[in-house]
């Protein structure tokens, strides 16, 4: 942990149905994280009810917890559309006194003054900006990113495409204020990004990097895998940095600085499949282990900047660290509960099933209670899930954004019938 006076974490610019938070100015690099293995090449679909939480740890104490500088989650109102409440919060950590992380949130779209349409339709945009090498990329993604997207000619005909041109166009600015040329770079910092668009029962998932998106579904029977994960040890990834030229390996010194003639790099995708598999089955030192890609030595395959990992005259290799966005379509169903959207370090140390188990755990106790509402539950299912990851003692800066759909407000519409009627019945007793 690096010393200093720890600074409040920040929140990014929202609609009118939030606040603001103060921002704090650090540039520190990240230390060494504890990493899921995600190499798998489809989202994942799996049984909620086959998990065993640790009942000490996920309990609804964890909700009186109190840490230095965390604040309260921040939530909705009101509901809009398909969207029934949501919550967010983004917090430094338990060993950081800095957050390179950033939340955008705009639940209501207003029209563009450069749109030809008459009538504008409701678009919300969630946003998780997880930055590295310094806040610098991630705040300028906070504070322009939805400015692109929103001008650009194919939004919302298509919406795709619009994602992938402003991620384009996002890079290209932040390389021309930043890195001029050569000799004039001021910032060499780098972000991931994930970010969620909902319009006409639509939810549109464009993922760069290693934050994630999953969902709850049919009353938390299920959870779903939304996007995938751009990890050096995810097979399409590492395909493409070995075809560019890059090299891959496992790191196991947190001392970027190492003599390069001693790293073991990994060779083909074999090679890679047997490291996966033994690290699986580790229960020693190999589970910390990071896979990174030489030379720039990030632990992502996708990034916004990180100049140095991309150009050739900054020592990077071209085509391995891309910009390009991997996007996902989904429609919105009347059984879909929530979605979580969460930058790494929420899932580094929770499986996507611990992740749903906390949410349903407030849902399930809180939901019964007289007088509950919606968007109260949703803070605090946000606040849970956070609080989880420290009680994990997570290594990173934590985000999280939950958004409630139809499913949890029948759950919870539900849940107050059952009370009422079983209210009735003891009192005709």
């Amino acid at each position: 942990m690096e010393s200093g006076e720890k600074k409040r974490h920040s929140t990014s610019n929202v609609s009118a149905m939030s606040n603001n938070l103060e921002k704090p100015s650090n540039q520190k690099r990240s230390p060494r994280r504890k990493t899921i293995q995600n190499h798998k090449q489809v989202p994942l679909l799996l049984n909620l009810n086959e998990i065993k939480s640790n009942s000490y740890v996920l309990s609804l104490d964890l909700l009186s917890k109190k840490y230095d500088y965390y604040e309260t989650p921040k939530f909705s109102n009101k509901a809009i559309g398909p969207i029934k409440s949501y919550s967010y919060n983004t917090y430094q950590g338990l060993y950081r006194d800095y957050n390179e992380d950033k939340i955008s949130i705009n639940s209501l779209l207003k029209k563009p003054a450069n749109s030809k349409l008459k009538t504008w339709p409701k678009i919300s945009y969630f946003a998780i900006f997880d930055g590295h090498g310094g806040e610098t990329c991630s705040e300028f993604l906070e504070e322009n990113f939805l400015k692109y997207l929103t001008e650009n000619k194919n939004f919302p005909y298509d919406i795709k495409q619009s994602l992938i041109e402003a991620f384009e166009k996002a890079e290209n600015e932040f390389f021309k204020i930043f890195c001029k040329n050569s000799e004039q770079v001021s910032d060499y910092s780098g972000s991931c990004a994930l970010v969620a668009i909902i319009f006409d029962n639509k939810i549109y998932l464009a993922n760069i990097g290693d934050s994630r998106a999953i969902m709850s579904i049919n009353g938390g029977t299920k959870v779903k895998q939304l996007t995938l994960d751009h990890k050096p040890n995810n097979i399409k990834e590492f395909e493409r940095a070995i075809k560019n030229g890059s090299k891959v390996y496992l790191d196991d010194n947190d001392d970027l600085d190492r003599d390069v003639s001693k790293i073991e790099f990994i060779k083909d995708k074999k090679m890679l499949e047997k490291i996966i598999e033994k690290k699986g089955k580790s229960e020693d030192d190999d589970e910390e282990k990071i896979f990174r890609v030489y030379p720039s030595d990030l632990a992502v395959m996708r990034t916004i900047g990180d100049i140095r990992a991309k150009k050739k005259e900054y020592g990077g290799i071209p085509g391995t660290i891309i910009n390009t966005p991997e996007i996902f379509i989904y429609d919105i169903n009347c059984n879909d509960d929530f979605i979580v959207m969460g930058c790494d370090g929420i899932f580094d140390d929770l499986s996507n099933q611990e992740i749903c188990s906390a949410v349903w755990k407030v849902l399930k106790n809180r939901g019964s209670e007289k007088n509950y509402d919606i968007h109260e539950l949703s803070m605090e299912a946000c606040d849970i899930v956070i609080k989880y990851s420290l009680e994990k003692k997570s290594t990173d800066n934590l985000s999280c954004i939950i958004i409630g759909l139809e499913g949890i407000e029948n759950f919870l519409k539900n849940s107050q019938i059952k009370r009422k009627l079983n209210n009735s019945i003891k009192n005709n007793k």
